[in-house]
């Protein structure tokens, strides 16, 4: 590593006063009775937004630090999803789905508040490593505040149970991706990621040390990052944890981990790029989507229990973001060849697609728990007009939003909008998204013949895959939206989660409705970042420059 310098400092601003304002919300709680951490910590997001906005556009690179496109994206990405976050944290207030009364928990909102602060700031910073050190150091500043949320959160026995289950499979991938980070770091003799690239391109044919150990550090990072992603084979847990968290936590884990897992991954087609076959790489991951789609979506199609159906759900998109590093690690192998199209869809290299699917998944799903804090709990039954109040019951079942759409049509509209999107129906951002990942997989090797083992005839029998799990996702979905829509109240909701989870809800529907009607502008963007890290000699062949040029020419 580079020895940290002043420009260093600058370059980490945006995660610097992330942790900043963290420090205002805890001890504002501890010593100035400040009840209001989730506002220091939308305006700490803010203030990062404006200082991320500020800096240069220019690739830096300074003391294990990286500052360019694919940074960028992710910082982005990092920070608007952490508002949304935040707004949907700051809604589920309630101690816990069985507690009396109506009291509201409002106590641990600042330890809350600056925990997952520091959570944000550890995820940019894993966008932003180029070291070994610095990208471990980032990953653990995700893990250990996830689980202190989940600890936090909620109090009762399944809350805990559920806080536990991710501590201890955390400590379980962490370790194993740190021994991956150990072969690396024995392959390179540094731990700067450029500089192990470097070593790679000049000694991967000759060096034995090279050839033993980076096979292990490929499918030990993948193990590590499969966690994160909540793929196959790390996937058990997430049904019991999204069943035993808050909605606000559960939409955390379905989307902000998965920034981490795909971070991992785009590293690492980084460095088996750079003159080493990456055979292992992509055979590995198109293995893992497809078996990672399937396994979540036969899963939720068995659920009653809402959390842990869209737990499944979770599970089978981290197979359709993998879809495209599997096509990023295929492209960047020697001999790879794609398409030469120049319309902006058929441009979409596999990071790229990715990318973009991310960001369109983590919208509808952050938009469909805001939606679950907003609608809070069920009407109570009660036994006796002169009996006690009955304990308040959340929504856990897809019956308890029967009827929804004539008691709150907005949230019903919304809820309808996300999961649509979520199962690919156009013109909704999910269905641009798993048709670029589709398209992006047509692409590796378009001039060969389909052969029984080549290249081009995984890829396409990974499409088939795709598209037979976009349907079968579509079952499920569609369950939900017929029961909001076609069958009748039972009890009802009583909309109590907070008000600012219905606007958590509400600014994910107009960001979902503005990348409906022009995708483009995030495709760009997700573009540019992906090429920005793939290996250089890789990057020609696998995407197409999108210029405006070139848009405007698309028919």
């Amino acid at each position: 590593m580079n020895a940290t310098s002043l420009e260093t400092f600058s370059l980490l601003a945006p995660e610097i006063v992330l942790v900043l304002a963290a420090l205002v919300a805890y001890l504002g709680g501890a010593f100035a009775g400040l009840r209001f951490g989730w506002l220091v910590a939308a305006a700490g997001i803010v203030a990062a937004m404006a200082v991320t906005r500020g800096q240069a556009a220019d690739p830096v690179f300074s003391a294990g630090v990286t500052v360019d496109a694919f940074s960028g994206f992710i910082r982005w990405t990092v920070l608007a999803l952490g508002f949304l976050l935040c707004l949907v944290q700051s809604g589920d207030l309630f101690a816990s789905a069985v507690s009396r009364g109506p009291g509201l928990h409002r106590g641990g909102t600042c330890e809350e508040a600056g925990t997952f602060l520091l959570l944000l700031a550890g995820l940019s910073l894993v966008g932003v490593a180029g070291d070994l050190v610095l990208l471990f150091a980032g990953l653990e500043l995700v893990s250990i505040p996830t689980y202190i949320l989940l600890g936090l959160k909620r109090t009762d026995a399944r809350g805990q149970e559920a806080s536990l289950k991710y501590f201890f499979l955390s400590l379980v991938a962490s370790a194993i991706f740190l021994y991956a980070l150990v072969c690396l770091y024995g392959i390179g003799g540094s731990t700067d990621l450029q500089a192990i690239a470097s070593r790679l391109q000049t000694e991967a044919a000759t060096n034995r040390t090279v050839q033993v150990l980076l096979p292990l550090a490929i499918g030990m990072a993948i193990v590590g990052a499969a966690f994160r992603l909540a793929a196959v084979p790390m996937h058990f847990y997430a049904p019991d944890v999204y069943e035993g968290t808050s909605p606000g936590n559960a939409a955390l884990l379905s989307t902000l981990p998965k920034v981490a897992g795909i971070v991992i991954l785009a590293r690492l087609i980084a460095l088996v790029g750079s003159g080493t076959s990456p055979e292992l790489f992509w055979r590995l991951a198109v293995v893992l989507a497809a078996v990672t789609m399937t396994v979540g979506n036969v899963m939720a199609l068995w659920q009653k229990n809402l959390r842990r159906l869209l737990a499944c759900s979770s599970i089978a998109h981290a197979g359709y973001l993998l879809v495209g590093i599997a096509v990023a690690a295929a492209v960047s192998a020697p001999g790879a060849t794609a398409d030469g199209r120049s319309s902006w869809l058929f441009a979409a290299g596999g990071l790229s697609a990715t990318l973009f699917y991310l960001t369109t998944y983590a919208l509808a799903t952050i938009g469909l728990f805001g939606a679950i804090a907003y609608l809070g709990h069920r009407w109570p039954e009660w036994t006796s007009g002169s009996g006690p109040r009955p304990p308040r019951e959340e929504i856990t079942t897809v019956d308890d939003l029967d009827g929804l759409s004539s008691t709150n049509p907005v949230a019903a509209f919304a809820l309808a909008v996300f999961l649509l999107s979520l199962a690919g129906i156009p013109p909704l951002p999910g269905f641009w998204g798993k048709l670029t990942l589709a398209v992006s997989t047509l692409e590796v090797d378009w001039n060969s013949p389909i052969t029984l083992g080549s290249r081009r005839c995984w890829f396409v029998g990974l499409a088939v895959v795709l598209v037979i799990n976009a349907a079968i996702a579509a079952a499920y979905y569609l369950r939900i939206i017929a029961a909001m829509y076609f069958k009748t109240t039972k009890r009802g909701v009583q909309a109590d989660g907070g008000l600012t989870g219905g606007l958590a809800m509400l600014a994910c529907l107009a960001l979902v409705g503005m990348v409906t009607i022009q995708p483009r502008g995030l495709f760009t963007a997700a573009s540019r970042a992906g090429e920005s890290i793939l290996p250089q000699a890789a990057a020609p062949a696998a995407q197409v420059s999108l210029t405006p040029e070139s848009i405007a020419t698309t028919p």
